[in-house]
């Protein structure tokens, strides 16, 4: 470009464009920060009633014999959780790609896949799988009703015997925004689960649950699964949000760095019209001194 109209109109729509960035990522902040603090909350309580399992499993002698604690094989169904839009680099990418991989593994045969999210739905439906049910916009707002809602149906698939396991594929958001796509087994539950918490009180001898240990851990375990379904999709919002943030402070900062060249540009284009017009005026100067 060398006509200065043009880069000055060029100058104005990349500005425009790094203020829609600076916006967005200021937005996406937003986002992050509320959705952590939604997990974090229901991180206490999701946090107890793990720990009452344990104080049940400790108490009751080990092993608890019910519904939800038993294995029976390796018929899977998968929870995908991706966005409902991109412009967040390569989050959708990285899930989606790990999930197609994990789900692929010979260990464990597909029954029943869910998908949360547009782009993980049209991800897999290119690939000729057809995703059943698909939980559209519920990620752009995680609630702890939806989580019911999902959990809900997951639980009843499982105790129906339609499926022997249940994961749940999301991206866990770590120390310094690190995004890290994660497969983690719903149902059924087993003690290796429980290993590393503590438990709500130390063992007591002579301790009795009413009706029974398995019928109290039966009813815990619809919380406890709430809770990890919750935490996932929270989880995979802030990832996605967090994500964006990177996107659009890079965006700033290479619309910056552009403007930076256009206006030396600018510069440069406009220095020259003026020493042109200068070189001319300094001819016909000349030319009028000769004549």
């Amino acid at each position: 470009m060398n006509n200065v109209s043009e880069i000055r109109h060029h100058i104005k729509v990349i500005g425009d464009i790094g203020k829609i960035t600076r916006a967005m990522y200021l937005i996406a902040s937003s986002k992050m920060k509320r959705s952590m603090s939604m997990h974090d909350h229901n991180l206490a309580f999701f946090n107890q009633v793990r720990a009452s399992i344990r104080f049940i499993m400790d108490t009751a002698g080990g092993l608890i014999k019910n519904r939800f604690f038993v294995e029976r094989g390796h018929r899977a169904a998968y929870v995908v959780i991706a966005a409902d839009k991109g412009l967040c680099g390569g989050y959708n990418q990285q899930v989606l790609k790990f999930a197609y991989d994990t789900i692929r593994s010979p260990e464990h045969k597909l029954v029943k896949l869910y998908t949360v999210g547009h782009i993980a739905t049209d991800f897999f439906v290119r690939r000729g799988m057809e995703p059943d049910p698909r939980y559209q916009h519920i990620i752009q707002s995680p609630t702890l009703r939806s989580a019911r809602k999902i959990t809900a149906q997951l639980t009843e698939m499982f105790l129906t015997e339609q499926v022997d396991e249940v994961f749940v594929i999301y991206t866990m958001l770590g120390a310094g925004g690190t995004l890290t796509p994660t497969v983690l087994r719903l149902m059924p539950l087993l003690p290796v689960d429980f290993e590393n918490t503590e438990p709500i009180h130390a063992k007591v001898s002579g301790f009795e649950f009413y009706p029974s240990p398995e019928a109290v851990a039966e009813a815990m375990a619809h919380d406890y699964l709430m809770g990890l379904v919750y935490s996932a999709l929270a989880q995979s919002y802030a990832s996605e949000n967090r994500a964006r943030m990177t996107a659009m402070d890079n965006a700033t900062r290479n619309a910056g760095e552009m403007l930076d060249k256009l206006r030396l540009q600018l510069n440069h284009v406009r220095q020259d019209a003026i020493t042109q017009e200068i070189t001319e005026i300094m001819g016909g100067m000349t030319g009028g001194e000769q004549g």
